[in-house]
């Protein structure tokens, strides 16, 4: 059964830990969900869905610890969708508990909220690793990213200066048709009628040149600095959506997500044949045990 959920979070985020070629040619492992960002860290190609939430949140806390209190003290606050549109009050009923939704960034949640997640998934990445007779890393950490750890990933491995938000342009062209890089709200929305933007999914948009979905615009993310967001979101107008603008919160929102970068603790592969895992300290509200 423990095996079984481990696969299922694994599955979502992402296939296992899965060979990739990084952006200079050379093949790289990574964590699962993840990118290469630079040597010992990747980042998550998509923002934290509602479906990976899920697996948090019911499918561990709920359905492996049968831990009733975690589970509702994580649960998101659905009142954030109260003045969403014309669809508040359908969104406050639908969106976390709806499937509909499921590829959809998770968004009304806490700094505090999020950490948990980090904590959570960290510790379950690092039992399968355990698991693993030839493990491509010792262990890992997810964490939120800090500021500039972020603005390297958005950048997309172009001048910030140059190209404030690390694309060459804010339009590219998809079979004959010029289309918006970004989900936020461009200058001839108006002309064009497209009236307000909506939140959409996690892969919507045109991956950056890590192989990074939705660093600019859709939902703003969360960074290691508590009351800080990146990357503006879809109700902002695109100018205040560059890689370096910075934008607070006080509070969970229908605009704020976020992402997760993992840190390889400790890189080099070994064979666990005939070492016993070390027994580790369980994270609180989320221990294996």
């Amino acid at each position: 059964m423990i095996r079984w959920i481990i696969m299922l979070f694994v599955s979502a985020i992402g296939l296992s830990f899965v060979t990739q070629k990084a952006v200079n040619g050379d093949k790289v492992t990574t964590p699962p969900g993840t990118v290469l960002l630079k040597p010992g860290l990747y980042i998550d190609a998509y923002e934290i869905s509602v479906s990976n939430w899920k697996d948090f949140a019911e499918g561990w806390l709920l359905g492996r610890e049968n831990d009733t209190a975690t589970y509702a003290a994580m649960l998101p606050d659905s009142l954030v969708w109260i003045s969403y549109r014309q669809r508040g009050e359908e969104f406050i009923q639908t969106y976390y508990r709806s499937n509909s939704y499921n590829n959809y960034p998770m968004a009304g949640i806490s700094y505090e909220q999020a950490q948990a997640f980090c904590a959570w998934r960290t510790d379950r990445v690092n039992e399968l690793l355990a698991r693993m007779p030839h493990p491509p890393f010792r262990s890992v950490t997810y964490r939120l990213p800090t500021e500039a750890e972020w603005e390297l990933a958005a950048n997309g491995k172009l001048d910030s200066i140059k190209y404030p938000y690390g694309y060459t342009g804010i339009y590219s062209l998809y079979k004959g048709d010029s289309v918006k890089n970004f989900n936020c709200r461009y200058p001839d929305d108006d002309s064009l009628r497209v009236g307000q933007r909506d939140i959409m999914p996690v892969s919507f948009s045109i991956p950056n040149q890590y192989g990074i979905y939705n660093m600019i615009g859709n939902v703003g993310e969360m960074i290691a600095e508590k009351g800080v967001a990146k990357g503006g979101h879809y109700d902002l107008p695109i100018a205040y959506c560059t890689v370096k603008e910075r934008m607070s919160y006080k509070s969970p929102n229908r605009w704020l997500g976020f992402r997760c970068v993992c840190e390889v603790v400790t890189a080099a592969p070994f064979n666990r044949k005939n070492e016993k895992p070390k027994k580790r300290k369980p994270v609180k509200g989320f221990s294996d045990q």
